[in-house]
């Protein structure tokens, strides 16, 4: 009679150990591989939104005071933006953050379209002003690039390269002439400063143009001009 023959191979569990704390160690990797992955993905997506957020308040923030103004005449259609409302007083706090000077920039636009059968080119006159109501800065003896405050004025057909008004510039009674790089010296000044009078904008039948203005509003950050108000509007007008 044959007798059953041990088995030779004994079985070994420190073997299924070893794969089991490897396969958990993978598992563990990838988990944490998994979170890592979810929490980039989530802080990426606040700081887009948060971006995103700030850059539409910050864009409609530009519309609130805008002023729009339709005229339609003669087969020509005329579209005013004006959005150049300025105040402000200077605070301690501005004297901390960087830069020597606060800019204010401001822009307006003007827009002429003339209907397909009109049998002449479109044509309107408009002017722009610089209206200063309120100046506590007191007016300098002799005109300086060194002023508390400053203004400049350009306009562009693109919105994009601009060119600064480099003439003389009047009021009631002042008038004002350029300093280097087009800046005027407007301390101590009130009143509408005319920036451009009854300027011609022409136009093909059936084409539109375009006209931007931008009006640059420099206070020099002093300890001395601090509370010092300024109020001012930045518009076009139409003439005819």
């Amino acid at each position: 009679m044959n007798k059953k023959g041990k088995d030779s191979k004994k079985y070994d569990d420190k073997e299924d150990l070893e794969i089991t704390k490897v396969a958990k160690g993978s598992e563990n990797s990838q988990m944490l591989l998994f979170v890592v992955l979810i929490f980039l993905f989530g802080l990426t997506l606040f700081a887009s939104l948060t971006f995103i957020g700030s850059y539409y308040i910050n864009k409609n923030k530009q519309y609130v005071n805008t002023e729009y103004i339709n005229i339609d005449k003669n087969k020509n259609h005329v579209l005013i933006t004006n959005n150049g409302k300025i105040s402000m007083a200077l605070k301690e706090s501005d004297l901390d953050t960087s830069g020597e000077k606060v800019i204010i920039e401001k822009y307006t636009a003007i827009e002429l379209k003339t209907d397909r059968d009109a049998k002449e080119d479109g044509k309107i006159k408009y002017s722009v002003r610089y209206n200063i109501e309120e100046n506590d800065y007191d007016k300098n003896v002799i005109a300086t690039n060194y002023s508390d405050y400053l203004v400049r004025f350009a306009y562009s057909y693109d919105n994009n390269e601009w060119i600064y008004v480099n003439n003389a510039i009047s009021n009631m009674n002042n008038t004002l002439t350029p300093l280097m790089g087009n800046y005027y010296d407007v301390a101590g000044i009130t009143g509408p400063l005319n920036v451009v009078s009854k300027y011609e904008l022409s136009v093909n039948p059936g084409k539109s143009k375009k006209m931007y203005w931008k009006s640059e509003t420099i206070i020099n950050k002093n300890a001395d001009n601090i509370d010092k108000a300024v109020r001012a509007e930045f518009k076009i007008t139409y003439d005819e």
